[in-house]
């Protein structure tokens, strides 16, 4: 107050000075200017009763006199306002203020003044403290406080060019901005008008009594590009700043700032706002009248087209209540989330926005009505109400599962209640129905949102909704079967902070399920299956029939832990599902195996363990008996690859069969049998097999190989390139129950290729017996050849004897030779030889063959071998009471032999007669060993051939039958050079024709 009445004194004493000696100075002068520093400080004063805090720079400020006009003219140059608060600096070149009261404006007398601004330059600039416009309320101070400064300003001002920056942005310019100002007795009226090209605003303002104002404002295609500018001030103006306003507004405010009286006209808004999100959302039009009296806020005539909805809205506000309703035709459920207040339900917010992802809402009703103070209480949406249609809307429930498209549904909020319904949805070609989803109640923050429904279709459809990976791989169009599926999901801390979780529970039922080609190999029919999944658990129970008998099986799955397997099998399994599966090698095996299976799979790892009934299984191996074992096959084992399975224990146990073993088979086979019980068998055996070898050992007491076909086994065709086979057993049963001693046999084995196998033992009478077979061949000898024979199975009609047997090394497709010799020897019992005796009347020595037997001191039979065909030349079977020649073929493929040959009679008084010199030519014909000689042919197999006797040859001596033989060539051959003469000379005839 002081500071105030020193500068009205200064000024009430230096006037009068200053005017006597200007009207002495200026009464002939057209323009005066007076400069004086006390001017610049008077501009000063006024401006920081506007801008207060601010710093202020003048240039220079004159005072002139025109005296044309009449009208003293204040002119600043280069005034400068600093706001740090506002953030701005304002820069006017040029400022000029008229008076036509002389400098009586100088004491605020402003009567006929006004202030031109031909141009002002506007810089905002960032400060750290914003302005924050929290209420309506607050809006309407600021401007109040604003319009009252201007009135205090007390004078017009005209600005002819207004240019405001900011950096990163391109300058606007305002072309025209006017302020008046008229004091008056009962108000005071400022008016306020900018224009720019097609663009403007006014408005009008009344201060009445005791601070009421009241305010008219009209607006044609006003732009809010300024608002770009006003970050300084409020970080949201910028987000309005690509709008634009047509309409008018009549406002009115009391002395405390409150609006008591409001009626707004939009006639058009349009242009982009902020979204709750980074969006943009679009205004295309909009058109409301607002209109509030009495403390109730009429909507009326509101419609808005948002992005691409239309909604149009009635309704009233007042004190207490809110009553509103609003109707929009139809808006896509993603859009929704670019309007919803994140702080609204924000975990629920999350998963709608991140799960609900395509479709459109239609005929949306809204209804905001209840109390005003609980309108906006962010966990309670009790006043509102909800309905929408739904069409293709697709809810993704978890990353587990696709989503569910809800191709028509019903969407309501009532009552704290969110529930959609839907007759008609899909889920990857699934038709489902009867589906509720629902929000019992949105207060409770461990509110559950929970999704139920069924559907009915084809194992197709059900097999490609579902993840695969989570079930047993089947192929897509070999399954068939009915299912009926019915679903719920429950969604946990959608309200609340804690991690969003979810439960789910399906539970499908499939008839008369049908599927080829499971795990490539088991064709399943005629089954009802059950399958449920519980969270991360799925159960599948399966009964139908598989291989034509009865089946089950039973999948427990645990999909979190490291995807868990237990499985439980019980059917029949066969030969042909066991080869697909590649765990166990069985090429020569068929039929089907009873099973009871249980396996469990943890990641890599895979333990299987059960029992299989192998009576129905057939081994069709050369040289078995029986290709069928009544016997029961128990098992434990375990792998990583089903290339190696690890079997921990496996025991076949049945009638005359114990058998227990251990190791792992797959590409390798190592195989340790600590136990092979069989009828006449107790031994051990180790085995060893990969891609190119095979090793064998066993060792025991007993070994049965009398039912054994070892010519059979032979003729089996390997790819293994090495074969090594070591055998010590006790007691070895051989062919036709010949029993064995301390056997040692080993064999080593290149391909076809055998170049060292040994083999030696002894009999019960302790006779020996030795096998060599290497590089100079294979040789067999025996104090016992009797035995030796019939215990291979090669001749049961020799006793005793000592056999020497050698044939050189065998080639493919190339003739080999060699010796068998018998020495010391009987022969009983031989059919053949007892047919051809009795056909030749020697009965004494048949009762001799079958009787003790025929003895014969020396046997020597040369042959030849190729291709499993053996030739032997003319061998003799020396004794004393016969002698027997035969020569021929046996083929040991067929088991068949051609043999002819003679028989000798008293052999010893023949040989010795054959043996003297000229005589014993003479007598035995030169080409046989005996006087009388019977000649035989035999062909056929030992049970089924044929036999022939000559009976002449038994009556004509040998020495008649080589002359008769003469005769009879020179007959046959004087009737060739007949038949010869008689063609030459039909030649002849036919030439002279």
């Amino acid at each position: 107050m002081l500071k105030k009445k020193i500068i009205k004194l200064f000024f009430v004493l230096i006037i009068p000075v200053m005017c006597s000696v200007s009207y002495l100075y200026i009464h002939d002068k057209n323009v005066i200017e007076i400069n004086a520093k006390f001017l610049n400080f008077y501009i000063k004063h006024k401006l920081t009763t506007i801008f207060p805090d601010s710093e202020i720079d003048i240039g220079s400020t004159t005072l002139a006199w025109q005296n044309k006009s009449e009208n003293f003219v204040l002119s600043s140059r280069d005034l400068t306002i600093k706001s740090a608060k506002l953030g701005v600096t304002i820069t006017i070149p040029k400022f000029l203020l008229y008076s036509r009261v002389g400098i009586l404006f100088l004491w605020g007398n402003c009567d006929f003044s006004y202030i031109d601004i031909p141009k002002v330059h506007v810089k905002f600039y960032n400060i750290q403290k914003k302005f924050e416009i929290s209420s309506v309320k607050s809006s309407v101070q600021i401007l109040k406080d604003i319009i009252l400064k201007a009135i205090k300003l007390d004078m017009a001002v005209f600005i002819r060019n207004a240019v405001i920056a900011k950096s990163g942005k391109e300058d606007l310019v305002i072309k025209q901005l006017n302020v008046k100002v008229d004091r008056g007795y009962d108000k005071n009226t400022i008016d306020f008008n900018v224009e720019n090209d097609n663009s403007f605003i006014s408005m009008t303002v009344h201060e009445h009594y005791k601070g009421i104002m009241s305010f008219e404002i009209s607006y044609g295609n006003f732009s809010t590009k300024i608002l770009g500018y006003l970050g300084s001030l409020n970080e949201q103006l910028p987000l309005y700043e690509n709008l634009n306003f047509s309409g008018d507004v009549i406002l009115r405010v009391n002395e405390y700032g409150e609006i008591t009286y409001s009626d707004i006209n939009v006639q058009s808004i349009k242009g982009g706002i902020p979204c709750v999100s980074s969006h943009k959302c679009y205004i295309h039009d909009f058109r409301t009248r607002l209109v509030y009296q009495n403390d109730v806020l009429s909507v009326k005539n509101f419609s808005l087209l948002l992005d691409q909805s239309k909604i149009v809205a009635t309704g009233a506000v007042d004190n207490e209540n809110v009553n509103l309703n609003f109707n929009i035709d139809v808006i896509s459920p993603r859009t929704l989330c670019n309007y919803w207040v994140v702080n609204l339900y924000p975990d629920l917010n999350h998963w709608y926005c991140t799960n609900v992802i395509e479709g459109k809402m239609s005929d949306i009703r809204l209804q905001i009505k209840g109390k005003r103070d609980e309108i906006f209480v962010h966990d309670d949406l009790s006043s509102y109400n909800v309905s929408a249609d739904i069409e293709n809307v697709s809810i993704k429930f978890n990353d587990n599962f696709d989503p569910v498209r809800i191709v028509h549904g019903k969407l309501y909020l009532r009552d704290n209640q969110f529930f959609i319904t839907s007759d008609n949805s899909d889920f990857k070609g699934m038709i489902v129905q009867g589906v509720v989803l629902k929000i019992e109640n949105l207060k409770n923050v461990n509110a559950v949102m929970s999704i139920s429904g069924s559907s009915v279709g084809s194992i197709k459809q059900l097999y490609g909704a579902v993840n695969k990976e989570q079930f047993i791989p089947l192929d897509d169009n070999k399954i068939f079967g009915d299912c009926h599926t019915s679903f719920d999901f429950k969604i946990f801390n959608l309200l609340n902070d804690n991690v969003v979780d979810y439960e789910s529970y399906i539970h499908t039922q499939i008839k008369s399920f049908k599927a080829d080609g499971v795990l490539d190999t088991f064709d399943v029919y005629d089954a009802n299956v059950d399958i449920t999944l519980h969270g991360n658990d799925v159960k599948i129970d399966t009964q139908g029939y598989m291989n034509g008998y009865p089946m089950f099986l039973k999948v427990d799955r645990n999909l979190r832990d490291n995807y868990k397997f237990h499985y439980e099998f019980a059917g029949y399994i066969s030969t042909k599902n066991v080869k697909k599966l590649e765990i166990f090698r069985c090429e020569n095996c068929s039929g089907v195996m009873k099973s009871n299976l249980q396996w469990d799979i943890n990641g890599n790892n895979t333990i299987i363990a059960g029992d299989v009934d192998i009576s129905q299984l057939k081994l069709h191996i050369n040289g078995l008996p029986n290709n069928s074992f009544d016997g029961l096959v128990k098992f434990s084992a375990s792998f990583k690859d089903k290339n190696e399975v690890q079997i921990d224990n496996a025991s076949i146990i049945g009638e005359g069969v114990d058998i227990e073993l251990n190791g792992k088979v797959g590409t390798n086979v190592e195989l340790l049998l600590n136990k092979i019980r069989l009828k006449n068998t107790d031994i051990e055996a180790e085995l060893k097999r990969d891609s190119d070898s095979i090793t064998v050992k066993i060792f025991g007491k007993s070994l049965d190989l009398s039912t054994i076909d070892f010519f059979e086994v032979m003729k089996g065709q390997s790819q293994i390139k090495q074969t090594r086979v070591d055998v010590n057993v006790d007691r070895v049963i051989m062919k036709n129950n010949v029993v064995t001693s301390n056997i040692d046999f080993k064999l080593d084995c290149y391909g076809n290729v055998c170049p060292n196998v040994k083999l030696t033992g002894s009999f019960l009478d302790n006779s020996n017996f030795n096998v060599d077979y290497g590089p100079i061949g294979l040789e067999i000898s025996t104090n016992n050849a009797g035995e030796l024979l019939r215990a291979m199975d090669i001749l049961k009609v020799v006793n005793k004897g000592n056999l020497s047997f050698y044939m050189y090394p065998v080639k493919t497709s190339e003739v080999t030779s060699g010796m068998f010799s018998l020495t010391n020897f009987h022969i009983v019992n031989a059919s053949i030889l007892a047919q051809i005796l009795t056909l030749s009347s020697l009965k004494g020595v048949v009762n001799t063959l079958n009787g003790k037997g025929i003895y014969f001191n020396t046997l020597n039979v040369p042959f030849t071998y190729q291709d499993d065909l053996i030739n032997i030349n003319e061998s003799w079977a020396e004794g004393s009471e016969l002698g027997i020649s035969l020569g021929g073929e046996v083929d040991l493929s067929m088991k068949m032999f051609n043999i002819k040959g003679q028989i000798i009679p008293a052999y010893v008084i023949n040989k010795i007669i054959w043996q003297t010199p000229i005589i014993g030519k003479l007598l035995t014909g030169g080409q046989s060993r005996g006087v009388i000689a019977i000649d035989y042919k035999v062909k056929g197999t030992d049970k089924d051939h044929d036999l022939s006797v000559n009976l002449m040859s038994i009556l004509t001596p040998n020495l008649l039958k080589r002359v008769l033989k003469v005769f009879d060539s020179k007959l046959i051959k004087k009737e060739h050079v007949k038949k010869k003469s008689n063609k030459v000379d039909e030649n002849q005839v036919s030439m002279v024709s």
